[in-house]
């Protein structure tokens, strides 16, 4: 269990606010797999939402199956981040997250993201004008929580002194990626680093993000650091069910089980009808076109299904895709033996003796 202020949630396990990937669809096939305790919007430019422009409103969207949903604001002490923060809550949002730690060039070159990092006592400042903005607005039924990294570098290791300033001003969690701005994604987050921060701020919860794409991450995690919580990024787009998973290894000490091929088949599925219903039509193929290479990874050697959906015009053909490889796979764990070239769904063709041959099949490994 894990709770953020005034709102207790079901579990530990966040799903994070990822750039371009937690539209409305993605949060709530999260969701329905189980084990999410909060999930978060895509990041919302403070300026864009108070103009209410249409792309801001597509991701800000949240409904009531989408709860308890949370909206990450960026933005710098210059832009009106408590405006929007108050506006956030009346659309829905039961968790305002001020973004500190996003390193891409479009969030930090506006002055907001990573670059709150440069400069701890004006940062400070500006997430009290929001807390109190919130708590104000809402009589104290909404939290306000922050992400961060570790530093913009190694010689700056603010997040321990920055964490335990906001928890001092009403902040009531923090996330800590264990990465600095200047690593991006790259090399290996420091889980040891998140435990400092655990260390100097024992009042709220600290959240733990950061290369966890497997279950067991979750339980190494928490035990390396002492976080209270972890949330998840890349890791659940490949593998929506992993908070069902992660969770029933917090509760019973057992991973759950590794949903089977078809199983996996229709949670696309799922995610079709989903992106569908809230994307429209053309989006949605887009959407699925970029999504099938993230599930790719955890789901074998469908080299051809991710083919084939790629060059998909439409959910219709999409759609059509998925539904024979579920009936032509239906036996199947997962497959593990690539597909030749040659082969496309609906083909009854025997495949060759010599199949197992890699000369015979090509070069398909994932």
């Amino acid at each position: 269990m894990l709770r953020l202020g005034p709102v207790q949630l079901d579990s530990p396990l966040l799903l994070a606010p990822i750039a371009g990937h937690t539209d409305l669809a993605f949060r709530i096939v999260c969701r329905e797999q189980g084990g999410v305790g909060c999930a978060y919007t895509d990041l919302l430019n403070s300026r864009a939402i108070l103009k209410e422009t249409s792309r801001t409103l597509d991701l800000a969207r949240t409904n009531e199956f989408d709860q308890p949903a949370g909206m990450q604001l960026y933005g710098n002490s210059d832009d009106p981040l408590p405006e929007a923060a108050i506006w956030a809550v009346d659309h829905g949002a039961r968790v305002i997250d001020i973004n500190m730690g996003c390193p891409v060039d479009k969030v930090a070159k506006q002055n907001g993201g990573s670059l709150l990092l440069r400069d701890c006592g004006n940062t400070t400042m500006l997430a009290k004008r929001i807390v109190d903005a919130v708590a104000r607005h809402t009589n104290g039924r909404v939290p306000v929580t922050a992400k961060m990294r570790l530093g913009w570098d190694p010689e700056h290791k603010v997040a321990p002194v920055l964490a335990r300033a906001l928890a001092d001003i009403g902040i009531a969690a923090v996330t800590v990626h264990g990465r600095y701005t200047v690593q991006f994604f790259s090399g290996q987050a420091d889980w040891n680093a998140i435990g400092e921060v655990v260390e100097a701020v024992p009042q709220i919860p600290i959240i733990g993000n950061g290369d966890v794409t497997e279950p067991g991450h979750v339980t190494d995690l928490m035990r390396v650091s002492g976080c209270a919580g972890v949330m998840i990024a890349r890791g659940a787009m490949r593998t929506p069910w992993i908070f069902r998973r992660a969770k029933a290894l917090l509760d019973t000490g057992t991973v759950g089980p590794e949903p089977t091929f078809p199983e996996k088949l229709t949670v696309v599925l799922r995610h079709l009808e989903l992106c569908r219903l809230y994307n429209g039509e053309q989006r949605a193929a887009i959407r699925m076109r970029q999504h099938v290479a993230w599930y790719g990874k955890s789901m074998g050697h469908i080299k051809y299904i991710k083919e084939a959906i790629r060059v998909a015009p439409d959910c219709d053909t999409i759609e059509a895709i998925l539904r024979t490889a579920q009936v032509e796979l239906a036996d199947v764990t997962t497959p593990s033996v690539p597909f030749s070239r040659t082969r496309r769904l609906g083909d009854d063709r025997p495949v060759p003796e010599d199949f197992d041959n890699p000369t015979c099949r090509g070069a398909e490994s994932e």
